[in-house]
């Protein structure tokens, strides 16, 4: 019993604070309140994805936005990477439920993506980059798959405590070949897009 009420601990821990958000409390990723802070078509218009795009989306949790950018590339692919194994099974059932079948699953750290150089369009992240150890390391795998020209858009939410500002979104960029685009609100989020200059 004292092993069970540790473990709610940690994740009542991880759901309060900063970090990993908890793949236990997953389903509180789903309700469909989260659509007022920023729904998957407003993030979908902002992607600016074309039905072919290569898309990578860092941290899917259990794939809220990802049917909505998976249904926007028809005739291309969406990558889904996640730490955590847990988050990868909810999203690939929330997809193949959706009847989504050219999407990809692969388990990793984002700051060391398993990707070849230059092969994605478009990489997104939804209120994930505060929970990454090294948001620098991250963003520098990020770029390194990005092809030239690629675009690399980042949600911040409100409410969530690993929120980062745009200021500090430029701050992480430095020294990469990712260069800031623009920083606008899409509802209550701040959606900050940086364009891959070169490889």
């Amino acid at each position: 019993m004292s092993g069970r009420i540790a473990r709610w601990k940690d994740v009542w821990a991880r759901f309060s604070g900063r970090g990993t958000y908890p793949h236990e409390l997953a389903s509180l990723l789903l309700i469909p309140l989260r659509s007022a802070i920023l729904s998957p078509s407003q993030l979908v218009s902002q992607l600016q994805l074309t039905d072919s795009s290569r898309v990578l989306e860092v941290g899917p949790g259990p794939g809220f936005f990802s049917v909505a950018v998976a249904r926007a590339v028809s005739r291309g692919r969406l990558d889904l990477v996640d730490i955590q194994l847990e988050m990868l099974g909810h999203a690939r059932r929330r997809l193949q439920d959706a009847g989504v079948r050219h999407a990809a699953f692969t388990q990793a750290s984002a700051a060391q993506l398993p990707f070849r150089d230059a092969v994605f369009d478009v990489a997104f992240l939804v209120a994930v980059l505060g929970e990454v150890p090294d948001p620098a390391a991250c963003l520098t795998s990020i770029a390194r798959v990005l092809k030239p020209g690629g675009r690399l858009v980042i949600a911040e939410l409100p409410g969530d405590p690993d929120v980062l500002t745009a200021d500090q979104l430029r701050e992480f960029v430095v020294g990469t070949s990712l260069s800031f685009r623009s920083s606008s609100r899409a509802s209550r989020a701040i959606i900050t897009t940086f364009e891959n200059t070169g490889n």
